[in-house]
């Protein structure tokens, strides 16, 4: 009987380990044998912040099976991924052809995925990588306004410099601020939550259109009265005829500090 009990001990656990392995292999195992044809990791380079750029990444059927793609997913919107083929014939080809125009704002380094799914698969296949360095055409010093001392009721000024990194003259056409205070209502009769409400009233300096010459820096402000307390963000958007760069404004507005009355003798 011991002999007996053994041999099947033994069989019950091959049986148990092959379960787990045959459902792998059954379910998700990827096709290694359908391959990108090259590098999956392509650099553009440097470009213009206006400019589309494009790719075609190909892949190759190496397997002795039909290799179907389910879909091509960009990882934003300012990406499109073009495929020639769904459905991919042993020793047959598909291209993924990538467009890619930066969001307005990028500045420098950017880089941005395609996922590749395969049908009846639920992990990614292969993420296609492409990266590139998008022209600076204003470098912005600081790069956001901290309104330190912020108080209901009394104006207050941040302030930023703005630099033309090209060789040519830039004209800036105009710098809208948008901004919202979270006004803190704890202090209002009946009130007890945080309520968003538009900034309405903001000066920016110097006003719009100007030009800046090569290398020319500028100072640029904006002042406003906060007239809630709580947490107030916004940015200014500094358009050129190319590009839109953001500049962050934020602080925390308390309650007016009370007025100290010093009698003279």
């Amino acid at each position: 009987m011991k002999p007996f009990f053994m041999f099947m001990l033994i069989a019950a656990s091959a049986v148990a380990l092959s379960v787990p392995l045959a459902a792998q292999q059954s379910g998700n195992e990827p096709f290694s044998c359908f391959q990108v044809v090259g590098t999956s990791d392509y650099y553009f380079g440097t470009i213009d912040a206006d400019q589309t750029v494009e790719h075609t990444f190909v892949f190759k059927n190496n397997c002795k099976e039909v290799v179907e793609i389910d879909n091509v997913r960009p990882s934003c919107g300012c990406t499109a991924a073009v495929l020639s083929d769904k459905v991919i014939q042993p020793g047959g080809e598909a291209k993924i052809q990538v467009k890619f125009t930066p969001p307005k704002g990028t500045r420098g380094k950017t880089s941005k995925t395609v996922t590749v799914m395969l049908k009846g698969k639920t992990d990614p296949h292969t993420i296609l990588r492409f990266s590139a360095d998008v022209k600076t055409e204003l470098d912005i010093q600081p790069q956001y306004i901290q309104l330190l001392g912020a108080e209901v009721g009394k104006p207050i000024t941040g302030k930023a410099t703005i630099k033309n990194m090209t060789g040519e003259p830039l004209e800036i056409l105009e710098i809208p601020f948008s901004a919202t205070s979270y006004a803190d209502t704890s202090m209002v009769a009946g009130g007890s939550t945080t309520v968003a409400i538009p900034l309405t009233h903001s000066v920016i300096t110097p006003t719009t259109p100007f030009t800046l010459k090569p290398n020319e820096q500028k100072e640029i402000s904006v002042t406003l009265t906060p007239e809630y307390k709580g947490q107030l963000n916004g940015s200014l958007r500094i358009k050129t005829k190319k590009s839109e760069a953001f500049l962050q404004v934020f602080g925390i507005v308390r309650e007016k500090s009370p007025e100290v009355n010093v009698d003279k003798k």
